[in-house]
């Protein structure tokens, strides 16, 4: 047994002996295996770890890249905003904009650059909408790094754009609203075509256009606005494609049919019942481009800008007058018969944009006339409105100081104009005929400001020069007829009046006899001298049985002996005779009839020759070649001494102290008889002789209520006191609010082209919130031949020195034609054949407004095309026969809005006007940035170039 267990010892020690070894190389490999796995295992951990740090990161990176893309969307938007506001950011804008960080990032440190890195530049744009046009291009870059403050995780973005400006005059045609054709005659337009509603493109002979045409909403083809089928014009409408080719626009190819449905109808109640055309993409192809459909709104600053306001500005807002701090305004919260007229606070005052693209604030001359001295720019007290007590304008209808005052005693009513340092002095005021003693208290005062940077104080500034100013003269010097019609004092040299730039008063209304009945007699005379009829005010005479006008009418009782002048009359001088000055009026047949057919007739209405005052316009004149002298330096040495602006300056005005940006602005407007001070007619009710009910196109501001105060602003159309024979209207200032402004003698008007060195030539444009009626040839005296249309590269005078850059800016816009008497307006109110028009050339940049255009109903205005606005064809408006006769134009036609002062209806063609043979074109020279019109309107547009990411 003893044997057993020591052999089972011996065993088991072998065993355990072979274990152990066995055992150590098990351990040996269990701890190399074991190294292994922990290799493993540390690898992994390692490579976890690694991973969970790159994760860490990714997302780090990830959080600051959005806030890198947070910051960089922050200030494009704000740079955006920025020029909603201001046209031209300076130094302190850029800073705000680069110190806004994007909210919600507070683990977030920001670095934030915004640099202009491109000068302005003019270059031709690309793309669809604004493909040819030139642009005024900044380029600008915004860089940001935004850095994770936990992690110090930091990435950089930049991004690039450019800040495109494009002229507005660089169109054709743009128009706001809704773009009307549907000429008669053959029309040829070159230039872009733009409208921001709707194209209605109809024509009989043919339409034809040249250039691109688009629309930011539909193209009509078969009917038109006001409901009417396409059939009444046809369908002979042209548009050339990219190849140069016209292709014919049918009346079954618009974007939107009457004649075909397809699913819901497109517009509402207002508008013509149409549909969507299946087969439009497939017919606007033919085009190849050239006619474009829903394409983006262009639209100015001031219109962008006001988005942000709770009042949208309309664009009527650049062409009226500004409000500034010290300026009375009516704050609309009060009605047409009892307006609130309060002073401008800064709060209410003009943003930076508004003031900035108003014509007003435009660099050059303004004039403003009111029916008080607080009414006046900047002549309002601060506490009320009661007007400033020192000097600020000039009454025109008080004493002859124009102070402000009554005349003492037995002197004369008005304002004697200072002489000049060479003896010169203009005819004084004869305010007899000019003061209004209704409503209580009006007078009437007339301001004259330079406008621009102050060159002593370097501020932006406007400086009264109104006694300078009218030194030059108020007054139409009388005509010298020898051995005829001579005024005494009238002949010497320089000719009494002979300078005058603004005229209110004439002596003589030149064309027909205006005698229609004896009643005339007390008001006028008639003589007929070298195959021309002079009517006169004869007041008295000491000739025996010579009939003398000593009529009076409303507020006139009689001319006062110093404004009565000595006139030597067929060569008599025997006898003793005297004439006095009277303001200036003429007679629109448009603003003055509600209809125009064989339904109305005007020999019942109006009897005896008479004329409704509703078309009576007082006139305010602008002599363009006096203008041209005065900017041309011819009275500089003639100007009076002692005048605030002489005192200011050390030494008399002269033409180089006007400020001037590449030429002049010259702004006018007159507010004589604006009872409710708002610069807009309150007589909105032109259908249905005044039928006291709103009417579709009725609503010109689109307030929703109908504008009609007949007490102290407007008058009806046919009303008992509403009519009056010519020689009154012709001879007596009115107290409505029926005003214009005409431009005279305007064939070479101020400025100066220079081919050599493009940046010295001077353009004028001339801007009124009042109708703007241009009388005869306007900066050009003839073409080299007729075309289809003459090339606008054919007006002359061409690319010499007077052939300027031109606009035309105002409330409307009606072409007199150089055969144009305002006698005849009122001899043949409503006889068209006897206002007949002889040819005429014009050239100039329109920008203006027309009235509204609805669907057809009665009541309407009669004549062709009723409720409609007349088309772009009947754009510029006409009071003449042009029948046969062509008028010349070159330029560009701008529609911003809807009228506000001459609001009449459109009318055509019996009684009004008969059109003329159109030559328009559109001036090529618009396409050369330095021969663009001063103040010409910019849309904008940024263009974003360029994003990446540079760390």
């Amino acid at each position: 047994m003893r044997e057993d267990l020591s052999k089972n010892q011996d065993i088991l020690q072998n065993s355990i002996t072979r274990n152990e070894s066995e055992n150590g190389s098990a351990i040996l490999i269990a701890l190399f295996v074991m190294l292994l796995l922990l290799g493993f295992v540390a690898l992994a951990v390692t490579r976890t770890s690694n991973e969970t740090i790159a994760s860490s990161n990714d997302a780090a990176e990830t959080r600051a890249f959005e806030a890198a893309h947070a910051s960089i969307e922050v200030m494009t938007r704000n740079f955006d905003k920025q020029f909603d506001i201001k046209l031209n950011p300076d130094a302190t804008d850029i800073a705000n904009i680069k110190l806004q960080v994007p909210p919600n990032f507070t683990n977030y440190q920001f670095i934030q650059n915004l640099d202009q890195t491109q000068a302005s530049t003019w270059v031709v744009m690309t793309g669809q909408q604004f493909q040819g046009l030139n642009s005024l291009r900044d380029k600008w870059e915004i860089n940001t790094l935004a850095r994770e403050t936990s992690t110090g995780v930091q990435v950089a973005l930049r991004r690039d754009f450019f800040n495109n400006r494009i002229p507005i005059f660089q169109f054709g045609i743009f128009y706001e609203d809704d773009l009307e054709f549907h000429p008669g005659p053959r029309f040829d337009f070159g230039g872009r075509v733009h409208s921001n509603g709707n194209l209605f493109l109809m024509a009989n002979t043919g339409l034809y256009f040249s250039s691109k045409v688009s629309t930011s909403a539909h193209v009509f083809t078969d009917v038109a606005r006001n409901g009417n089928s396409w059939t009444e014009w046809n369908d002979n409408v042209y548009i050339k494609n990219a190849s140069g080719s016209y292709v014919k626009l049918a009346h079954d190819m618009g974007s939107v049919l009457r004649d075909t449905t397809n699913g819901s109808p497109v517009f509402g109640p207002t508008m013509p019942v149409v549909y969507h055309s299946a087969s439009w993409k497939a017919n606007q192809e033919q085009f190849q481009g050239n006619l474009l459909s829903q394409q983006d709104p262009l639209e100015l600053p001031i219109r962008i800008s006001s988005k942000i306001v709770a009042t949208p500005l309309d664009y009527i807002e650049v062409v009226k007058r500004g409000k500034n701090v010290g300026d009375l305004w009516n704050s609309g919260t009060g009605t047409v018969a009892a307006p609130t007229i309060i002073p401008i606070t800064t709060a209410t005052a003009d943003g930076n944009i508004t003031s900035s693209e108003r014509y007003y604030q435009k660099t050059g001359i303004r004039i403003t006339l009111a029916d008080s001295k607080a009414k006046l720019p900047g002549c309002a007290s601060g506490s009320g409105t009661n007007p400033v007590t020192t000097a600020c304008g000039i009454r025109l209808d008080g004493a002859s100081s124009g102070n402000g005052s009554e005349p003492t005693g037995t002197n004369a009513r008005g304002y004697q104009p200072l002489a000049m340092s060479d003896g010169y002095q203009g005819t004084e005021i004869n305010g007899e005929r000019f003061y209004q003693s209704s409503p209580t208290g009006r007078q009437l005062w007339i301001k004259v400001e330079m406008v621009g940077v102050n060159p002593v104080t370097n501020i932006y500034a406007a400086r009264d020069i109104t006694a300078d100013f009218l030194s030059l003269g108020v007054t139409e010097a009388p005509p010298n007829v020898p051995l005829k019609f001579v005024v005494t004092g009238y002949t010497s040299s320089p000719a009494k009046d002979s300078r005058s730039i603004i005229k209110l008063q004439r002596f003589t209304v030149n064309g027909s006899n205006m005698i229609m009945s004896t009643a005339d007699n007390a008001y006028l005379t008639s003589s007929n001298w070298n195959s021309t009829d002079y009517n006169y005010v004869l007041s008295s005479s000491t000739k025996s049985g010579e009939t003398v006008n000593t009529g009076t009418y409303g507020s006139f009782t009689g001319d006062h002996n110093t404004h009565k002048k000595t006139v030597t009359i067929n060569n008599e001088t025997s006898f003793t005779r005297k004439i006095v000055p009277f303001p200036i009026n003429m007679f629109d047949t448009r603003e003055g009839l509600y209809y125009e057919g064989t339904a109305f007739n005007t020999s019942t209405a109006y009897p005896n020759g008479k004329v409704p005052w509703n078309g009576v316009l007082s006139m305010v004149d602008i002599d363009v070649a006096n203008l041209r002298a005065f900017f041309n330096g011819s009275f500089d040495t003639k100007f009076p001494s002692g005048t605030p602006i002489a005192t200011a300056l050390g030494r008399p005005l002269k033409s180089t102290d006007v400020p001037n940006a590449n030429g002049w602005v010259f702004y006018v407007s007159d507010r004589r008889g604006d009872f409710d001070f708002d610069g807009e007619y309150d007589m909105e009710d032109i259908y249905g002789e005044n039928d006291g009910i709103l009417q579709p196109g009725e609503d010109a501001n689109g307030n929703g209520t109908l504008q009609a105060e007949y007490t102290n602003e407007a008058v009806k159309y046919n009303a008992a006191d509403s009519s009056e024979i010519p020689s009154i209207a012709a001879v007596f200032e009115h107290k409505f609010y029926r005003r214009g402004v005409r431009l005279i003698n305007g064939q070479t008007i101020p400025g100066i082209y220079d081919a050599i060195t493009p940046s010295n030539t001077k353009g004028f444009t001339f801007a009124s919130e009042n109708g703007v009626y241009v009388h005869g040839n306007y900066n050009a005296s003839a073409i080299v031949s007729p075309g289809t249309p003459t090339p606008s590269e054919q007006y002359l005078p061409q690319n010499t020195s007077t052939h300027i850059p031109a606009s035309v800016v105002g409330d409307s816009i009606t072409i007199l034609s150089n055969n144009w008497e305002d006698a005849r307006s009122f001899t043949y109110p409503f006889n068209r054949g006897q206002r007949r028009a002889t040819e005429t050339f014009v050239r100039f940049a329109m920008l203006t407004g027309d009235a509204k255009t609805s669907l057809l109903a009665t009541p309407h205005q009669g004549g062709s095309d009723e409720r409609m606005a007349g088309g772009v064809h009947n754009f510029k408006r006409f009071l003449e026969d042009w029948g046969n006769i062509r008028l010349n134009y070159t330029g560009s036609i701008i529609n911003l809005f809807n009228s506000r002062n001459n609001n009449g209806a459109f009318k055509c063609c019996g009684v009004v006007y008969s059109p003329p043979v159109r030559n328009w074109v559109f001036d090529s020279s618009f396409l050369e940035p330095a021969r663009l019109p001063p103040g010409t309107p910019f849309f904008q547009s940024i263009q974003l170039t360029g994003f990446q990411r540079i760390n």
